[in-house]
């Protein structure tokens, strides 16, 4: 089965859809009235598009104009966009919306000479075509600025300067659909009531109150009698607008009562009662479908903080590529510098300091020279803990012991002096770099867009609810996922759930929180949309000892930028100092993910603080699984970890490799893998106290499936039974299922 996004993603499928769509819009645009005029709207969108794209637009225009018999009446109007693609193939214009609107008004004007030259058209009408094209020129601007927008990607990011460009495009699309009806009910009405009402739902008065002007406009501009109805859409918008916060009935039930208002002042004029019922079946639209989200997919208004949140990751990674700098010039000059210094020679110093002066030593060096060196050398190689003894004969035994001492101490204050100075070095470029890797990820954090309106609507409904908020910030990230980021006092105790059952309500999207954390005086809770895809997990786990807790923990989160992250640690040993060190690895790898840090980065900063925990060795594994909700991309890190079993369709995969646990050595690397998962696969994350003759009957299990919390507990069961009641380690076994749901925990 062919699926939806491979065929949009087909370029030869989105070249003919994008030339279907210019030739209904040509027919559409044809069709449209201005006061009962007819511009030449063709001309305009045919100087917007590229050569291929003005074609259709003519062939449309004239197969609309030959189905309404308006052929003969009107050719000035089918004129003027032939002109403006025989142009453009021959002057190969630039597709700019200067370059788009110099062409549309030039061949509308060309067109009319040529008219007039020919004497086909009134040379009255010379001032009137003149307007035309000066219109033309205008709405080929506003079009080819609406197709650049919308051209980069979905959803397009509005900024003040789209206002007029969209808000013209807006009123002649509505004025075409206007003239398309159905029985007396008007398509370009329905569209406006479902417009207004999802505007007013999103943006509250501002966005209820414009579009309802401009629909009103483009309403009016399509017939003059349905002015009654239209004048009453701003006031419709600004009440919806004002009951956002309200059931989605509850504005559906404003909105029509305010036409049902207009309808009444007019004492029943049939248009305004068609408008009244096109209303009414624009406005189920809203209610039935989810234009809310829909619109979201298509188009967002961003404030001018995008250019502020585009500067501020400019800055942030041009501070970290400068202490990266800095970093890397300190560390090449403290390799320069830091040459080791040759330790003193015992043999040779002891000779000079007590030897040369000392009136036996012709009879020491001259004559026994073998067993003087020699017992010379053993005493340089004696350690600094042990009973040193002079050569035989030595008349000076007391001085040579003492200075072989004195030098041996010397040594070893230099190489601990050495040692502490490289192990500072090394903490301080260990700092270093984790500051520029926080840095990197707060630039990352600002490439989110924030919206204004949103996080003032979030605000006012929290405090409707009393909830006490300090901040709160509504953004949208990479796939469009909106994230509400709420910040509050420490002390204060907030339900995730009710808070997210509120903000349900109010935005009619479903929000679920995903992370609640605290850090000083303050807490974050953290709330986005579900994604494509959700994620169940289960877990089981069972320790060597009855009395004694597991050695192992697991935990499960989210990012909250669509990631749930399963991850398991493995103390060294078993028991509580296992357990201790395990949980230590566990809550601050979920507490620097979450802060923003990068998984391997947040790897290393655990690892520099396990290898300064204590003097004792210890240490522990790190098993990682970061699923993705959008995308169902599964990425493992291991450190020192055991195996994974990963069911992707009907094939079991087997995950493993052999690294280093967190905690052993200086630069903690991990194996990585990437692997993409569909609904229904599972992955089952294991500690090495499971048997490997345990994994056939693991694989049989997977292939099976079943319920995830009974697999996890057989697979656990399992493991404790061929250890005959008592496993040779902890065995915890993670697992989780990709599911179309949301997280479940």
């Amino acid at each position: 089965m062919i699926e939806w996004t491979h065929l949009r993603e087909n370029p030869h499928i989105r070249r003919i859809g994008m030339l279907l769509l210019c030739t209904l819009t040509a027919c559409l645009l044809t069709l449209a009235r201005f006061g009962g005029l007819h511009l030449p709207l063709n001309a305009a969108l045919a100087a917007a598009l590229s050569p291929a794209g003005g074609i259709a637009v003519l062939a449309g225009g004239a197969a609309a104009d030959f189905l309404t018999g308006n052929l003969q009446k009107q050719p000035l109007l089918l004129c003027a966009p032939a002109l403006v693609t025989i142009l453009r193939w021959l002057l190969n214009v630039k597709q700019t919306p200067r370059a788009a609107a110099l062409l549309a008004g030039c061949s509308t004007c060309a067109a009319a000479v040529i008219f007039a030259i020919a004497r086909l058209s009134d040379s009255r009408q010379w001032v009137l075509w003149a307007v035309f094209s000066l219109i033309a020129a205008g709405l080929a601007y506003c079009i080819r600025q609406v197709i650049l927008r919308f051209g980069t990607d979905l959803p397009v990011r509005l900024h003040e300067g789209d206002t007029l460009a969209f808000s013209v495009c807006y009123v002649i699309g509505l004025n075409a659909l206007c003239g398309l009806r159905l029985f007396q009910i008007s398509f370009g009405v329905m569209l406006a009531a479902a417009v207004i009402l999802t505007a007013a739902k999103r943006y509250r008065t501002t966005g209820g109150v414009i579009c309802g002007a401009l629909s009103a406009l483009a309403i009016v501009l399509a017939d003059g009698k349905a002015a009654p109805y239209a004048v009453m859409l701003p006031a419709a918008g600004f009440a919806v607008g004002m009951l956002s916060g309200k059931p989605a009935a509850v504005s559906y039930f404003v909105y029509q009562l305010c036409g049902a208002v207009g309808l009444l002042l007019v004492q029943w004029e049939s248009a305004v009662a068609n408008g009244l019922v096109s209303g009414i079946i624009g406005g189920l639209m809203f209610l039935l479908l989810p234009a809310v989200h829909t619109a979201d997919q298509l188009m967002q208004w961003s404030d001018s903080e995008a250019d502020l949140a585009a500067l501020t990751e400019a800055r942030l990674e041009f501070l970290s590529h400068s202490i990266a700098g800095v970093r890397g010039n300190a560390e090449r000059i403290a390799n320069m510098m830091n040459k080791p210094e040759p330790a003193a020679d015992q043999f040779e110093t002891v000779c000079e300091t007590v030897c040369s002066r000392c009136r036996s030593r012709a009879l020491c060096w001259e004559n026994g020279d073998r067993e003087a060196r020699e017992c010379f050398r053993q005493l340089s190689e004696a350690d600094l803990s042990e009973k040193l003894r002079a050569p035989f004969g030595c008349v000076q035994p007391d001085l040579v012991t003492a200075a072989f001492s004195r030098t041996k101490r010397q040594n070893a204050v230099t190489r601990t002096l050495a040692a502490r100075l490289r192990e500072s070095q090394k903490m301080l470029f260990t700092q270093m770099r984790i500051t520029e890797e926080l840095l990197h990820g707060a630039g990352k954090q600002s490439r989110k867009t924030y919206h204004r309106e949103l996080t003032r609507y979030v605000s006012d409904v929290l405090a409707k609810y009393d909830v006490p908020v300090l901040a709160a910030a509504v953004s949208t990230g990479e796939h469009h996922r909106m994230l509400i980021e709420l910040y509050a006092p420490a002390d204060e105790k907030l339900d995730p759930a009710l808070i997210a059952e509120c903000l349900c309500d109010a935005l009619q999207r479903p929000v679920e929180c995903c992370g609640m954390e605290k850090a000083g005086s303050e807490q974050r809770i953290i709330l986005q949309t579900a994604g494509g895809y959700g994620v169940r997990t289960a877990a089981a786990q069972c320790a060597v000892h009855e009395d004694e807790p597991c050695g192992d923990c697991w935990d499960t989160f989210s990012d909250g930028e669509g990631a749930v992250y399963l991850a398991v640690s493995d103390g060294m040993g078993s028991g509580r100092h296992a357990a201790v060190d395990a949980r230590i690895v566990l809550s601050n790898f979920r507490q620097l993910v979450q802060s923003g840090m990068d998984c391997k980065d947040a790897a290393r900063m655990i690892n520099a603080i396990m290898l300064t925990k204590s003097g004792e060795e210890r240490f522990a594994t790190l098993d990682v699984a970061k699923i993705s909700t959008d995308t169902a991309a599964v990425t493992l890190y291991k450190y020192g970890a055991g195996p994974t079993f990963v069911r992707h369709g009907g094939q079991i995969t087997l995950c493993q490799a052999a690294t280093n646990p967190i905690g052993i050595l200086p630069n903690a690397e991990p194996y990585t893998t990437v692997l993409k998962l569909e609904r229904g696969d599972m992955l089952f994350l294991l500690t090495d106290g499971l048997d490997d003759a345990l994994f056939p009957y693991i694989r049989q299990k997977l292939r099976q499936g079943g319920d995830l919390q009974t697999l996890a507990h057989t697979v656990c069961a399992k493991a404790q039974r061929e250890s005959k009641g008592a496993p040779r380690d902890d065995v915890t076994v993670l697992a989780a299922a990709i599911t179309d749901t949301a997280v479940d925990e």
